[in-house]
């Protein structure tokens, strides 16, 4: 998460301290961590206006993803041929989901947002329709998928939820491609991201 922030979908928080708020609405009803006001998300820090915030945020970055048990020999042929298209100009899958972490959402002054064409499909949707990009790693265990949760599976992504070819270019794919792209999204991740995030100067939300 410390690498991969904004946070939520909305890319409505950029910082951990930011769910002070979350903490304090109507879905937890709780008193908060901060005594007095909090500042507006996205706007002026709520770091630093309570230790025992500041801690929680502290910890909540400091957590790591662990290998895909789909990948524990390494990856598998179908894997392979997966991968091969997820990194594609056919599929364009990595133009957002690029880097160690499978996202272009990364700690900085600019929030980075993309239209995948499935915000208008929620009447209920009132921050959409463009989002920040997940990472993909662990996918594996976080069915259902999309903001809505409307898609079971990791197929449903690539097809029956991709019409306009928003969320890659996976249309042309045949039934043996998807379930190859699918293995692969599968195995994420398959190998440890931060070496190469430290690699390629990658910023790093230590609290």
């Amino acid at each position: 998460m410390a690498w991969t922030h904004p946070l939520h979908w909305s890319a409505d928080r950029d910082e951990v301290q930011d769910f002070e708020h979350t903490i304090r609405g109507n879905l937890m009803q709780g008193k908060g961590l901060v005594r007095g006001k909090i500042n507006p998300e996205l706007a002026a820090p709520n770091k630093g206006l309570s230790k025992e915030l500041d801690a929680l945020a502290a910890y909540s970055n400091t957590h790591k993803f662990p290998l895909s048990p789909h990948a524990k020999s390494a990856l598998s042929d179908s894997a392979k041929r997966g991968r091969d298209l997820f990194f594609s100009k056919e599929t364009n899958c990595a133009s957002c989901h690029g880097g160690p972490y499978y996202t272009d959402s990364t700690p900085s002054a600019a929030i980075v947002r993309h239209d995948v064409g499935t915000g208008h499909a929620d009447p209920t949707e009132k921050m959409g329709p463009a989002y920040d990009t997940p990472t993909l790693l662990g996918i594996y265990k976080t069915a259902p998928y999309l903001h809505h949760g409307k898609a079971a599976t990791l197929e449903e992504v690539l097809t029956k939820y991709n019409p306009n070819q928003k969320h890659g270019k996976t249309a042309q794919l045949t039934p043996t491609q998807t379930a190859d792209l699918v293995e692969f999204l599968k195995a994420l991740p398959y190998e440890d991201p931060e070496p190469e995030a430290i690699k390629l100067g990658m910023k790093k939300v230590d609290r």
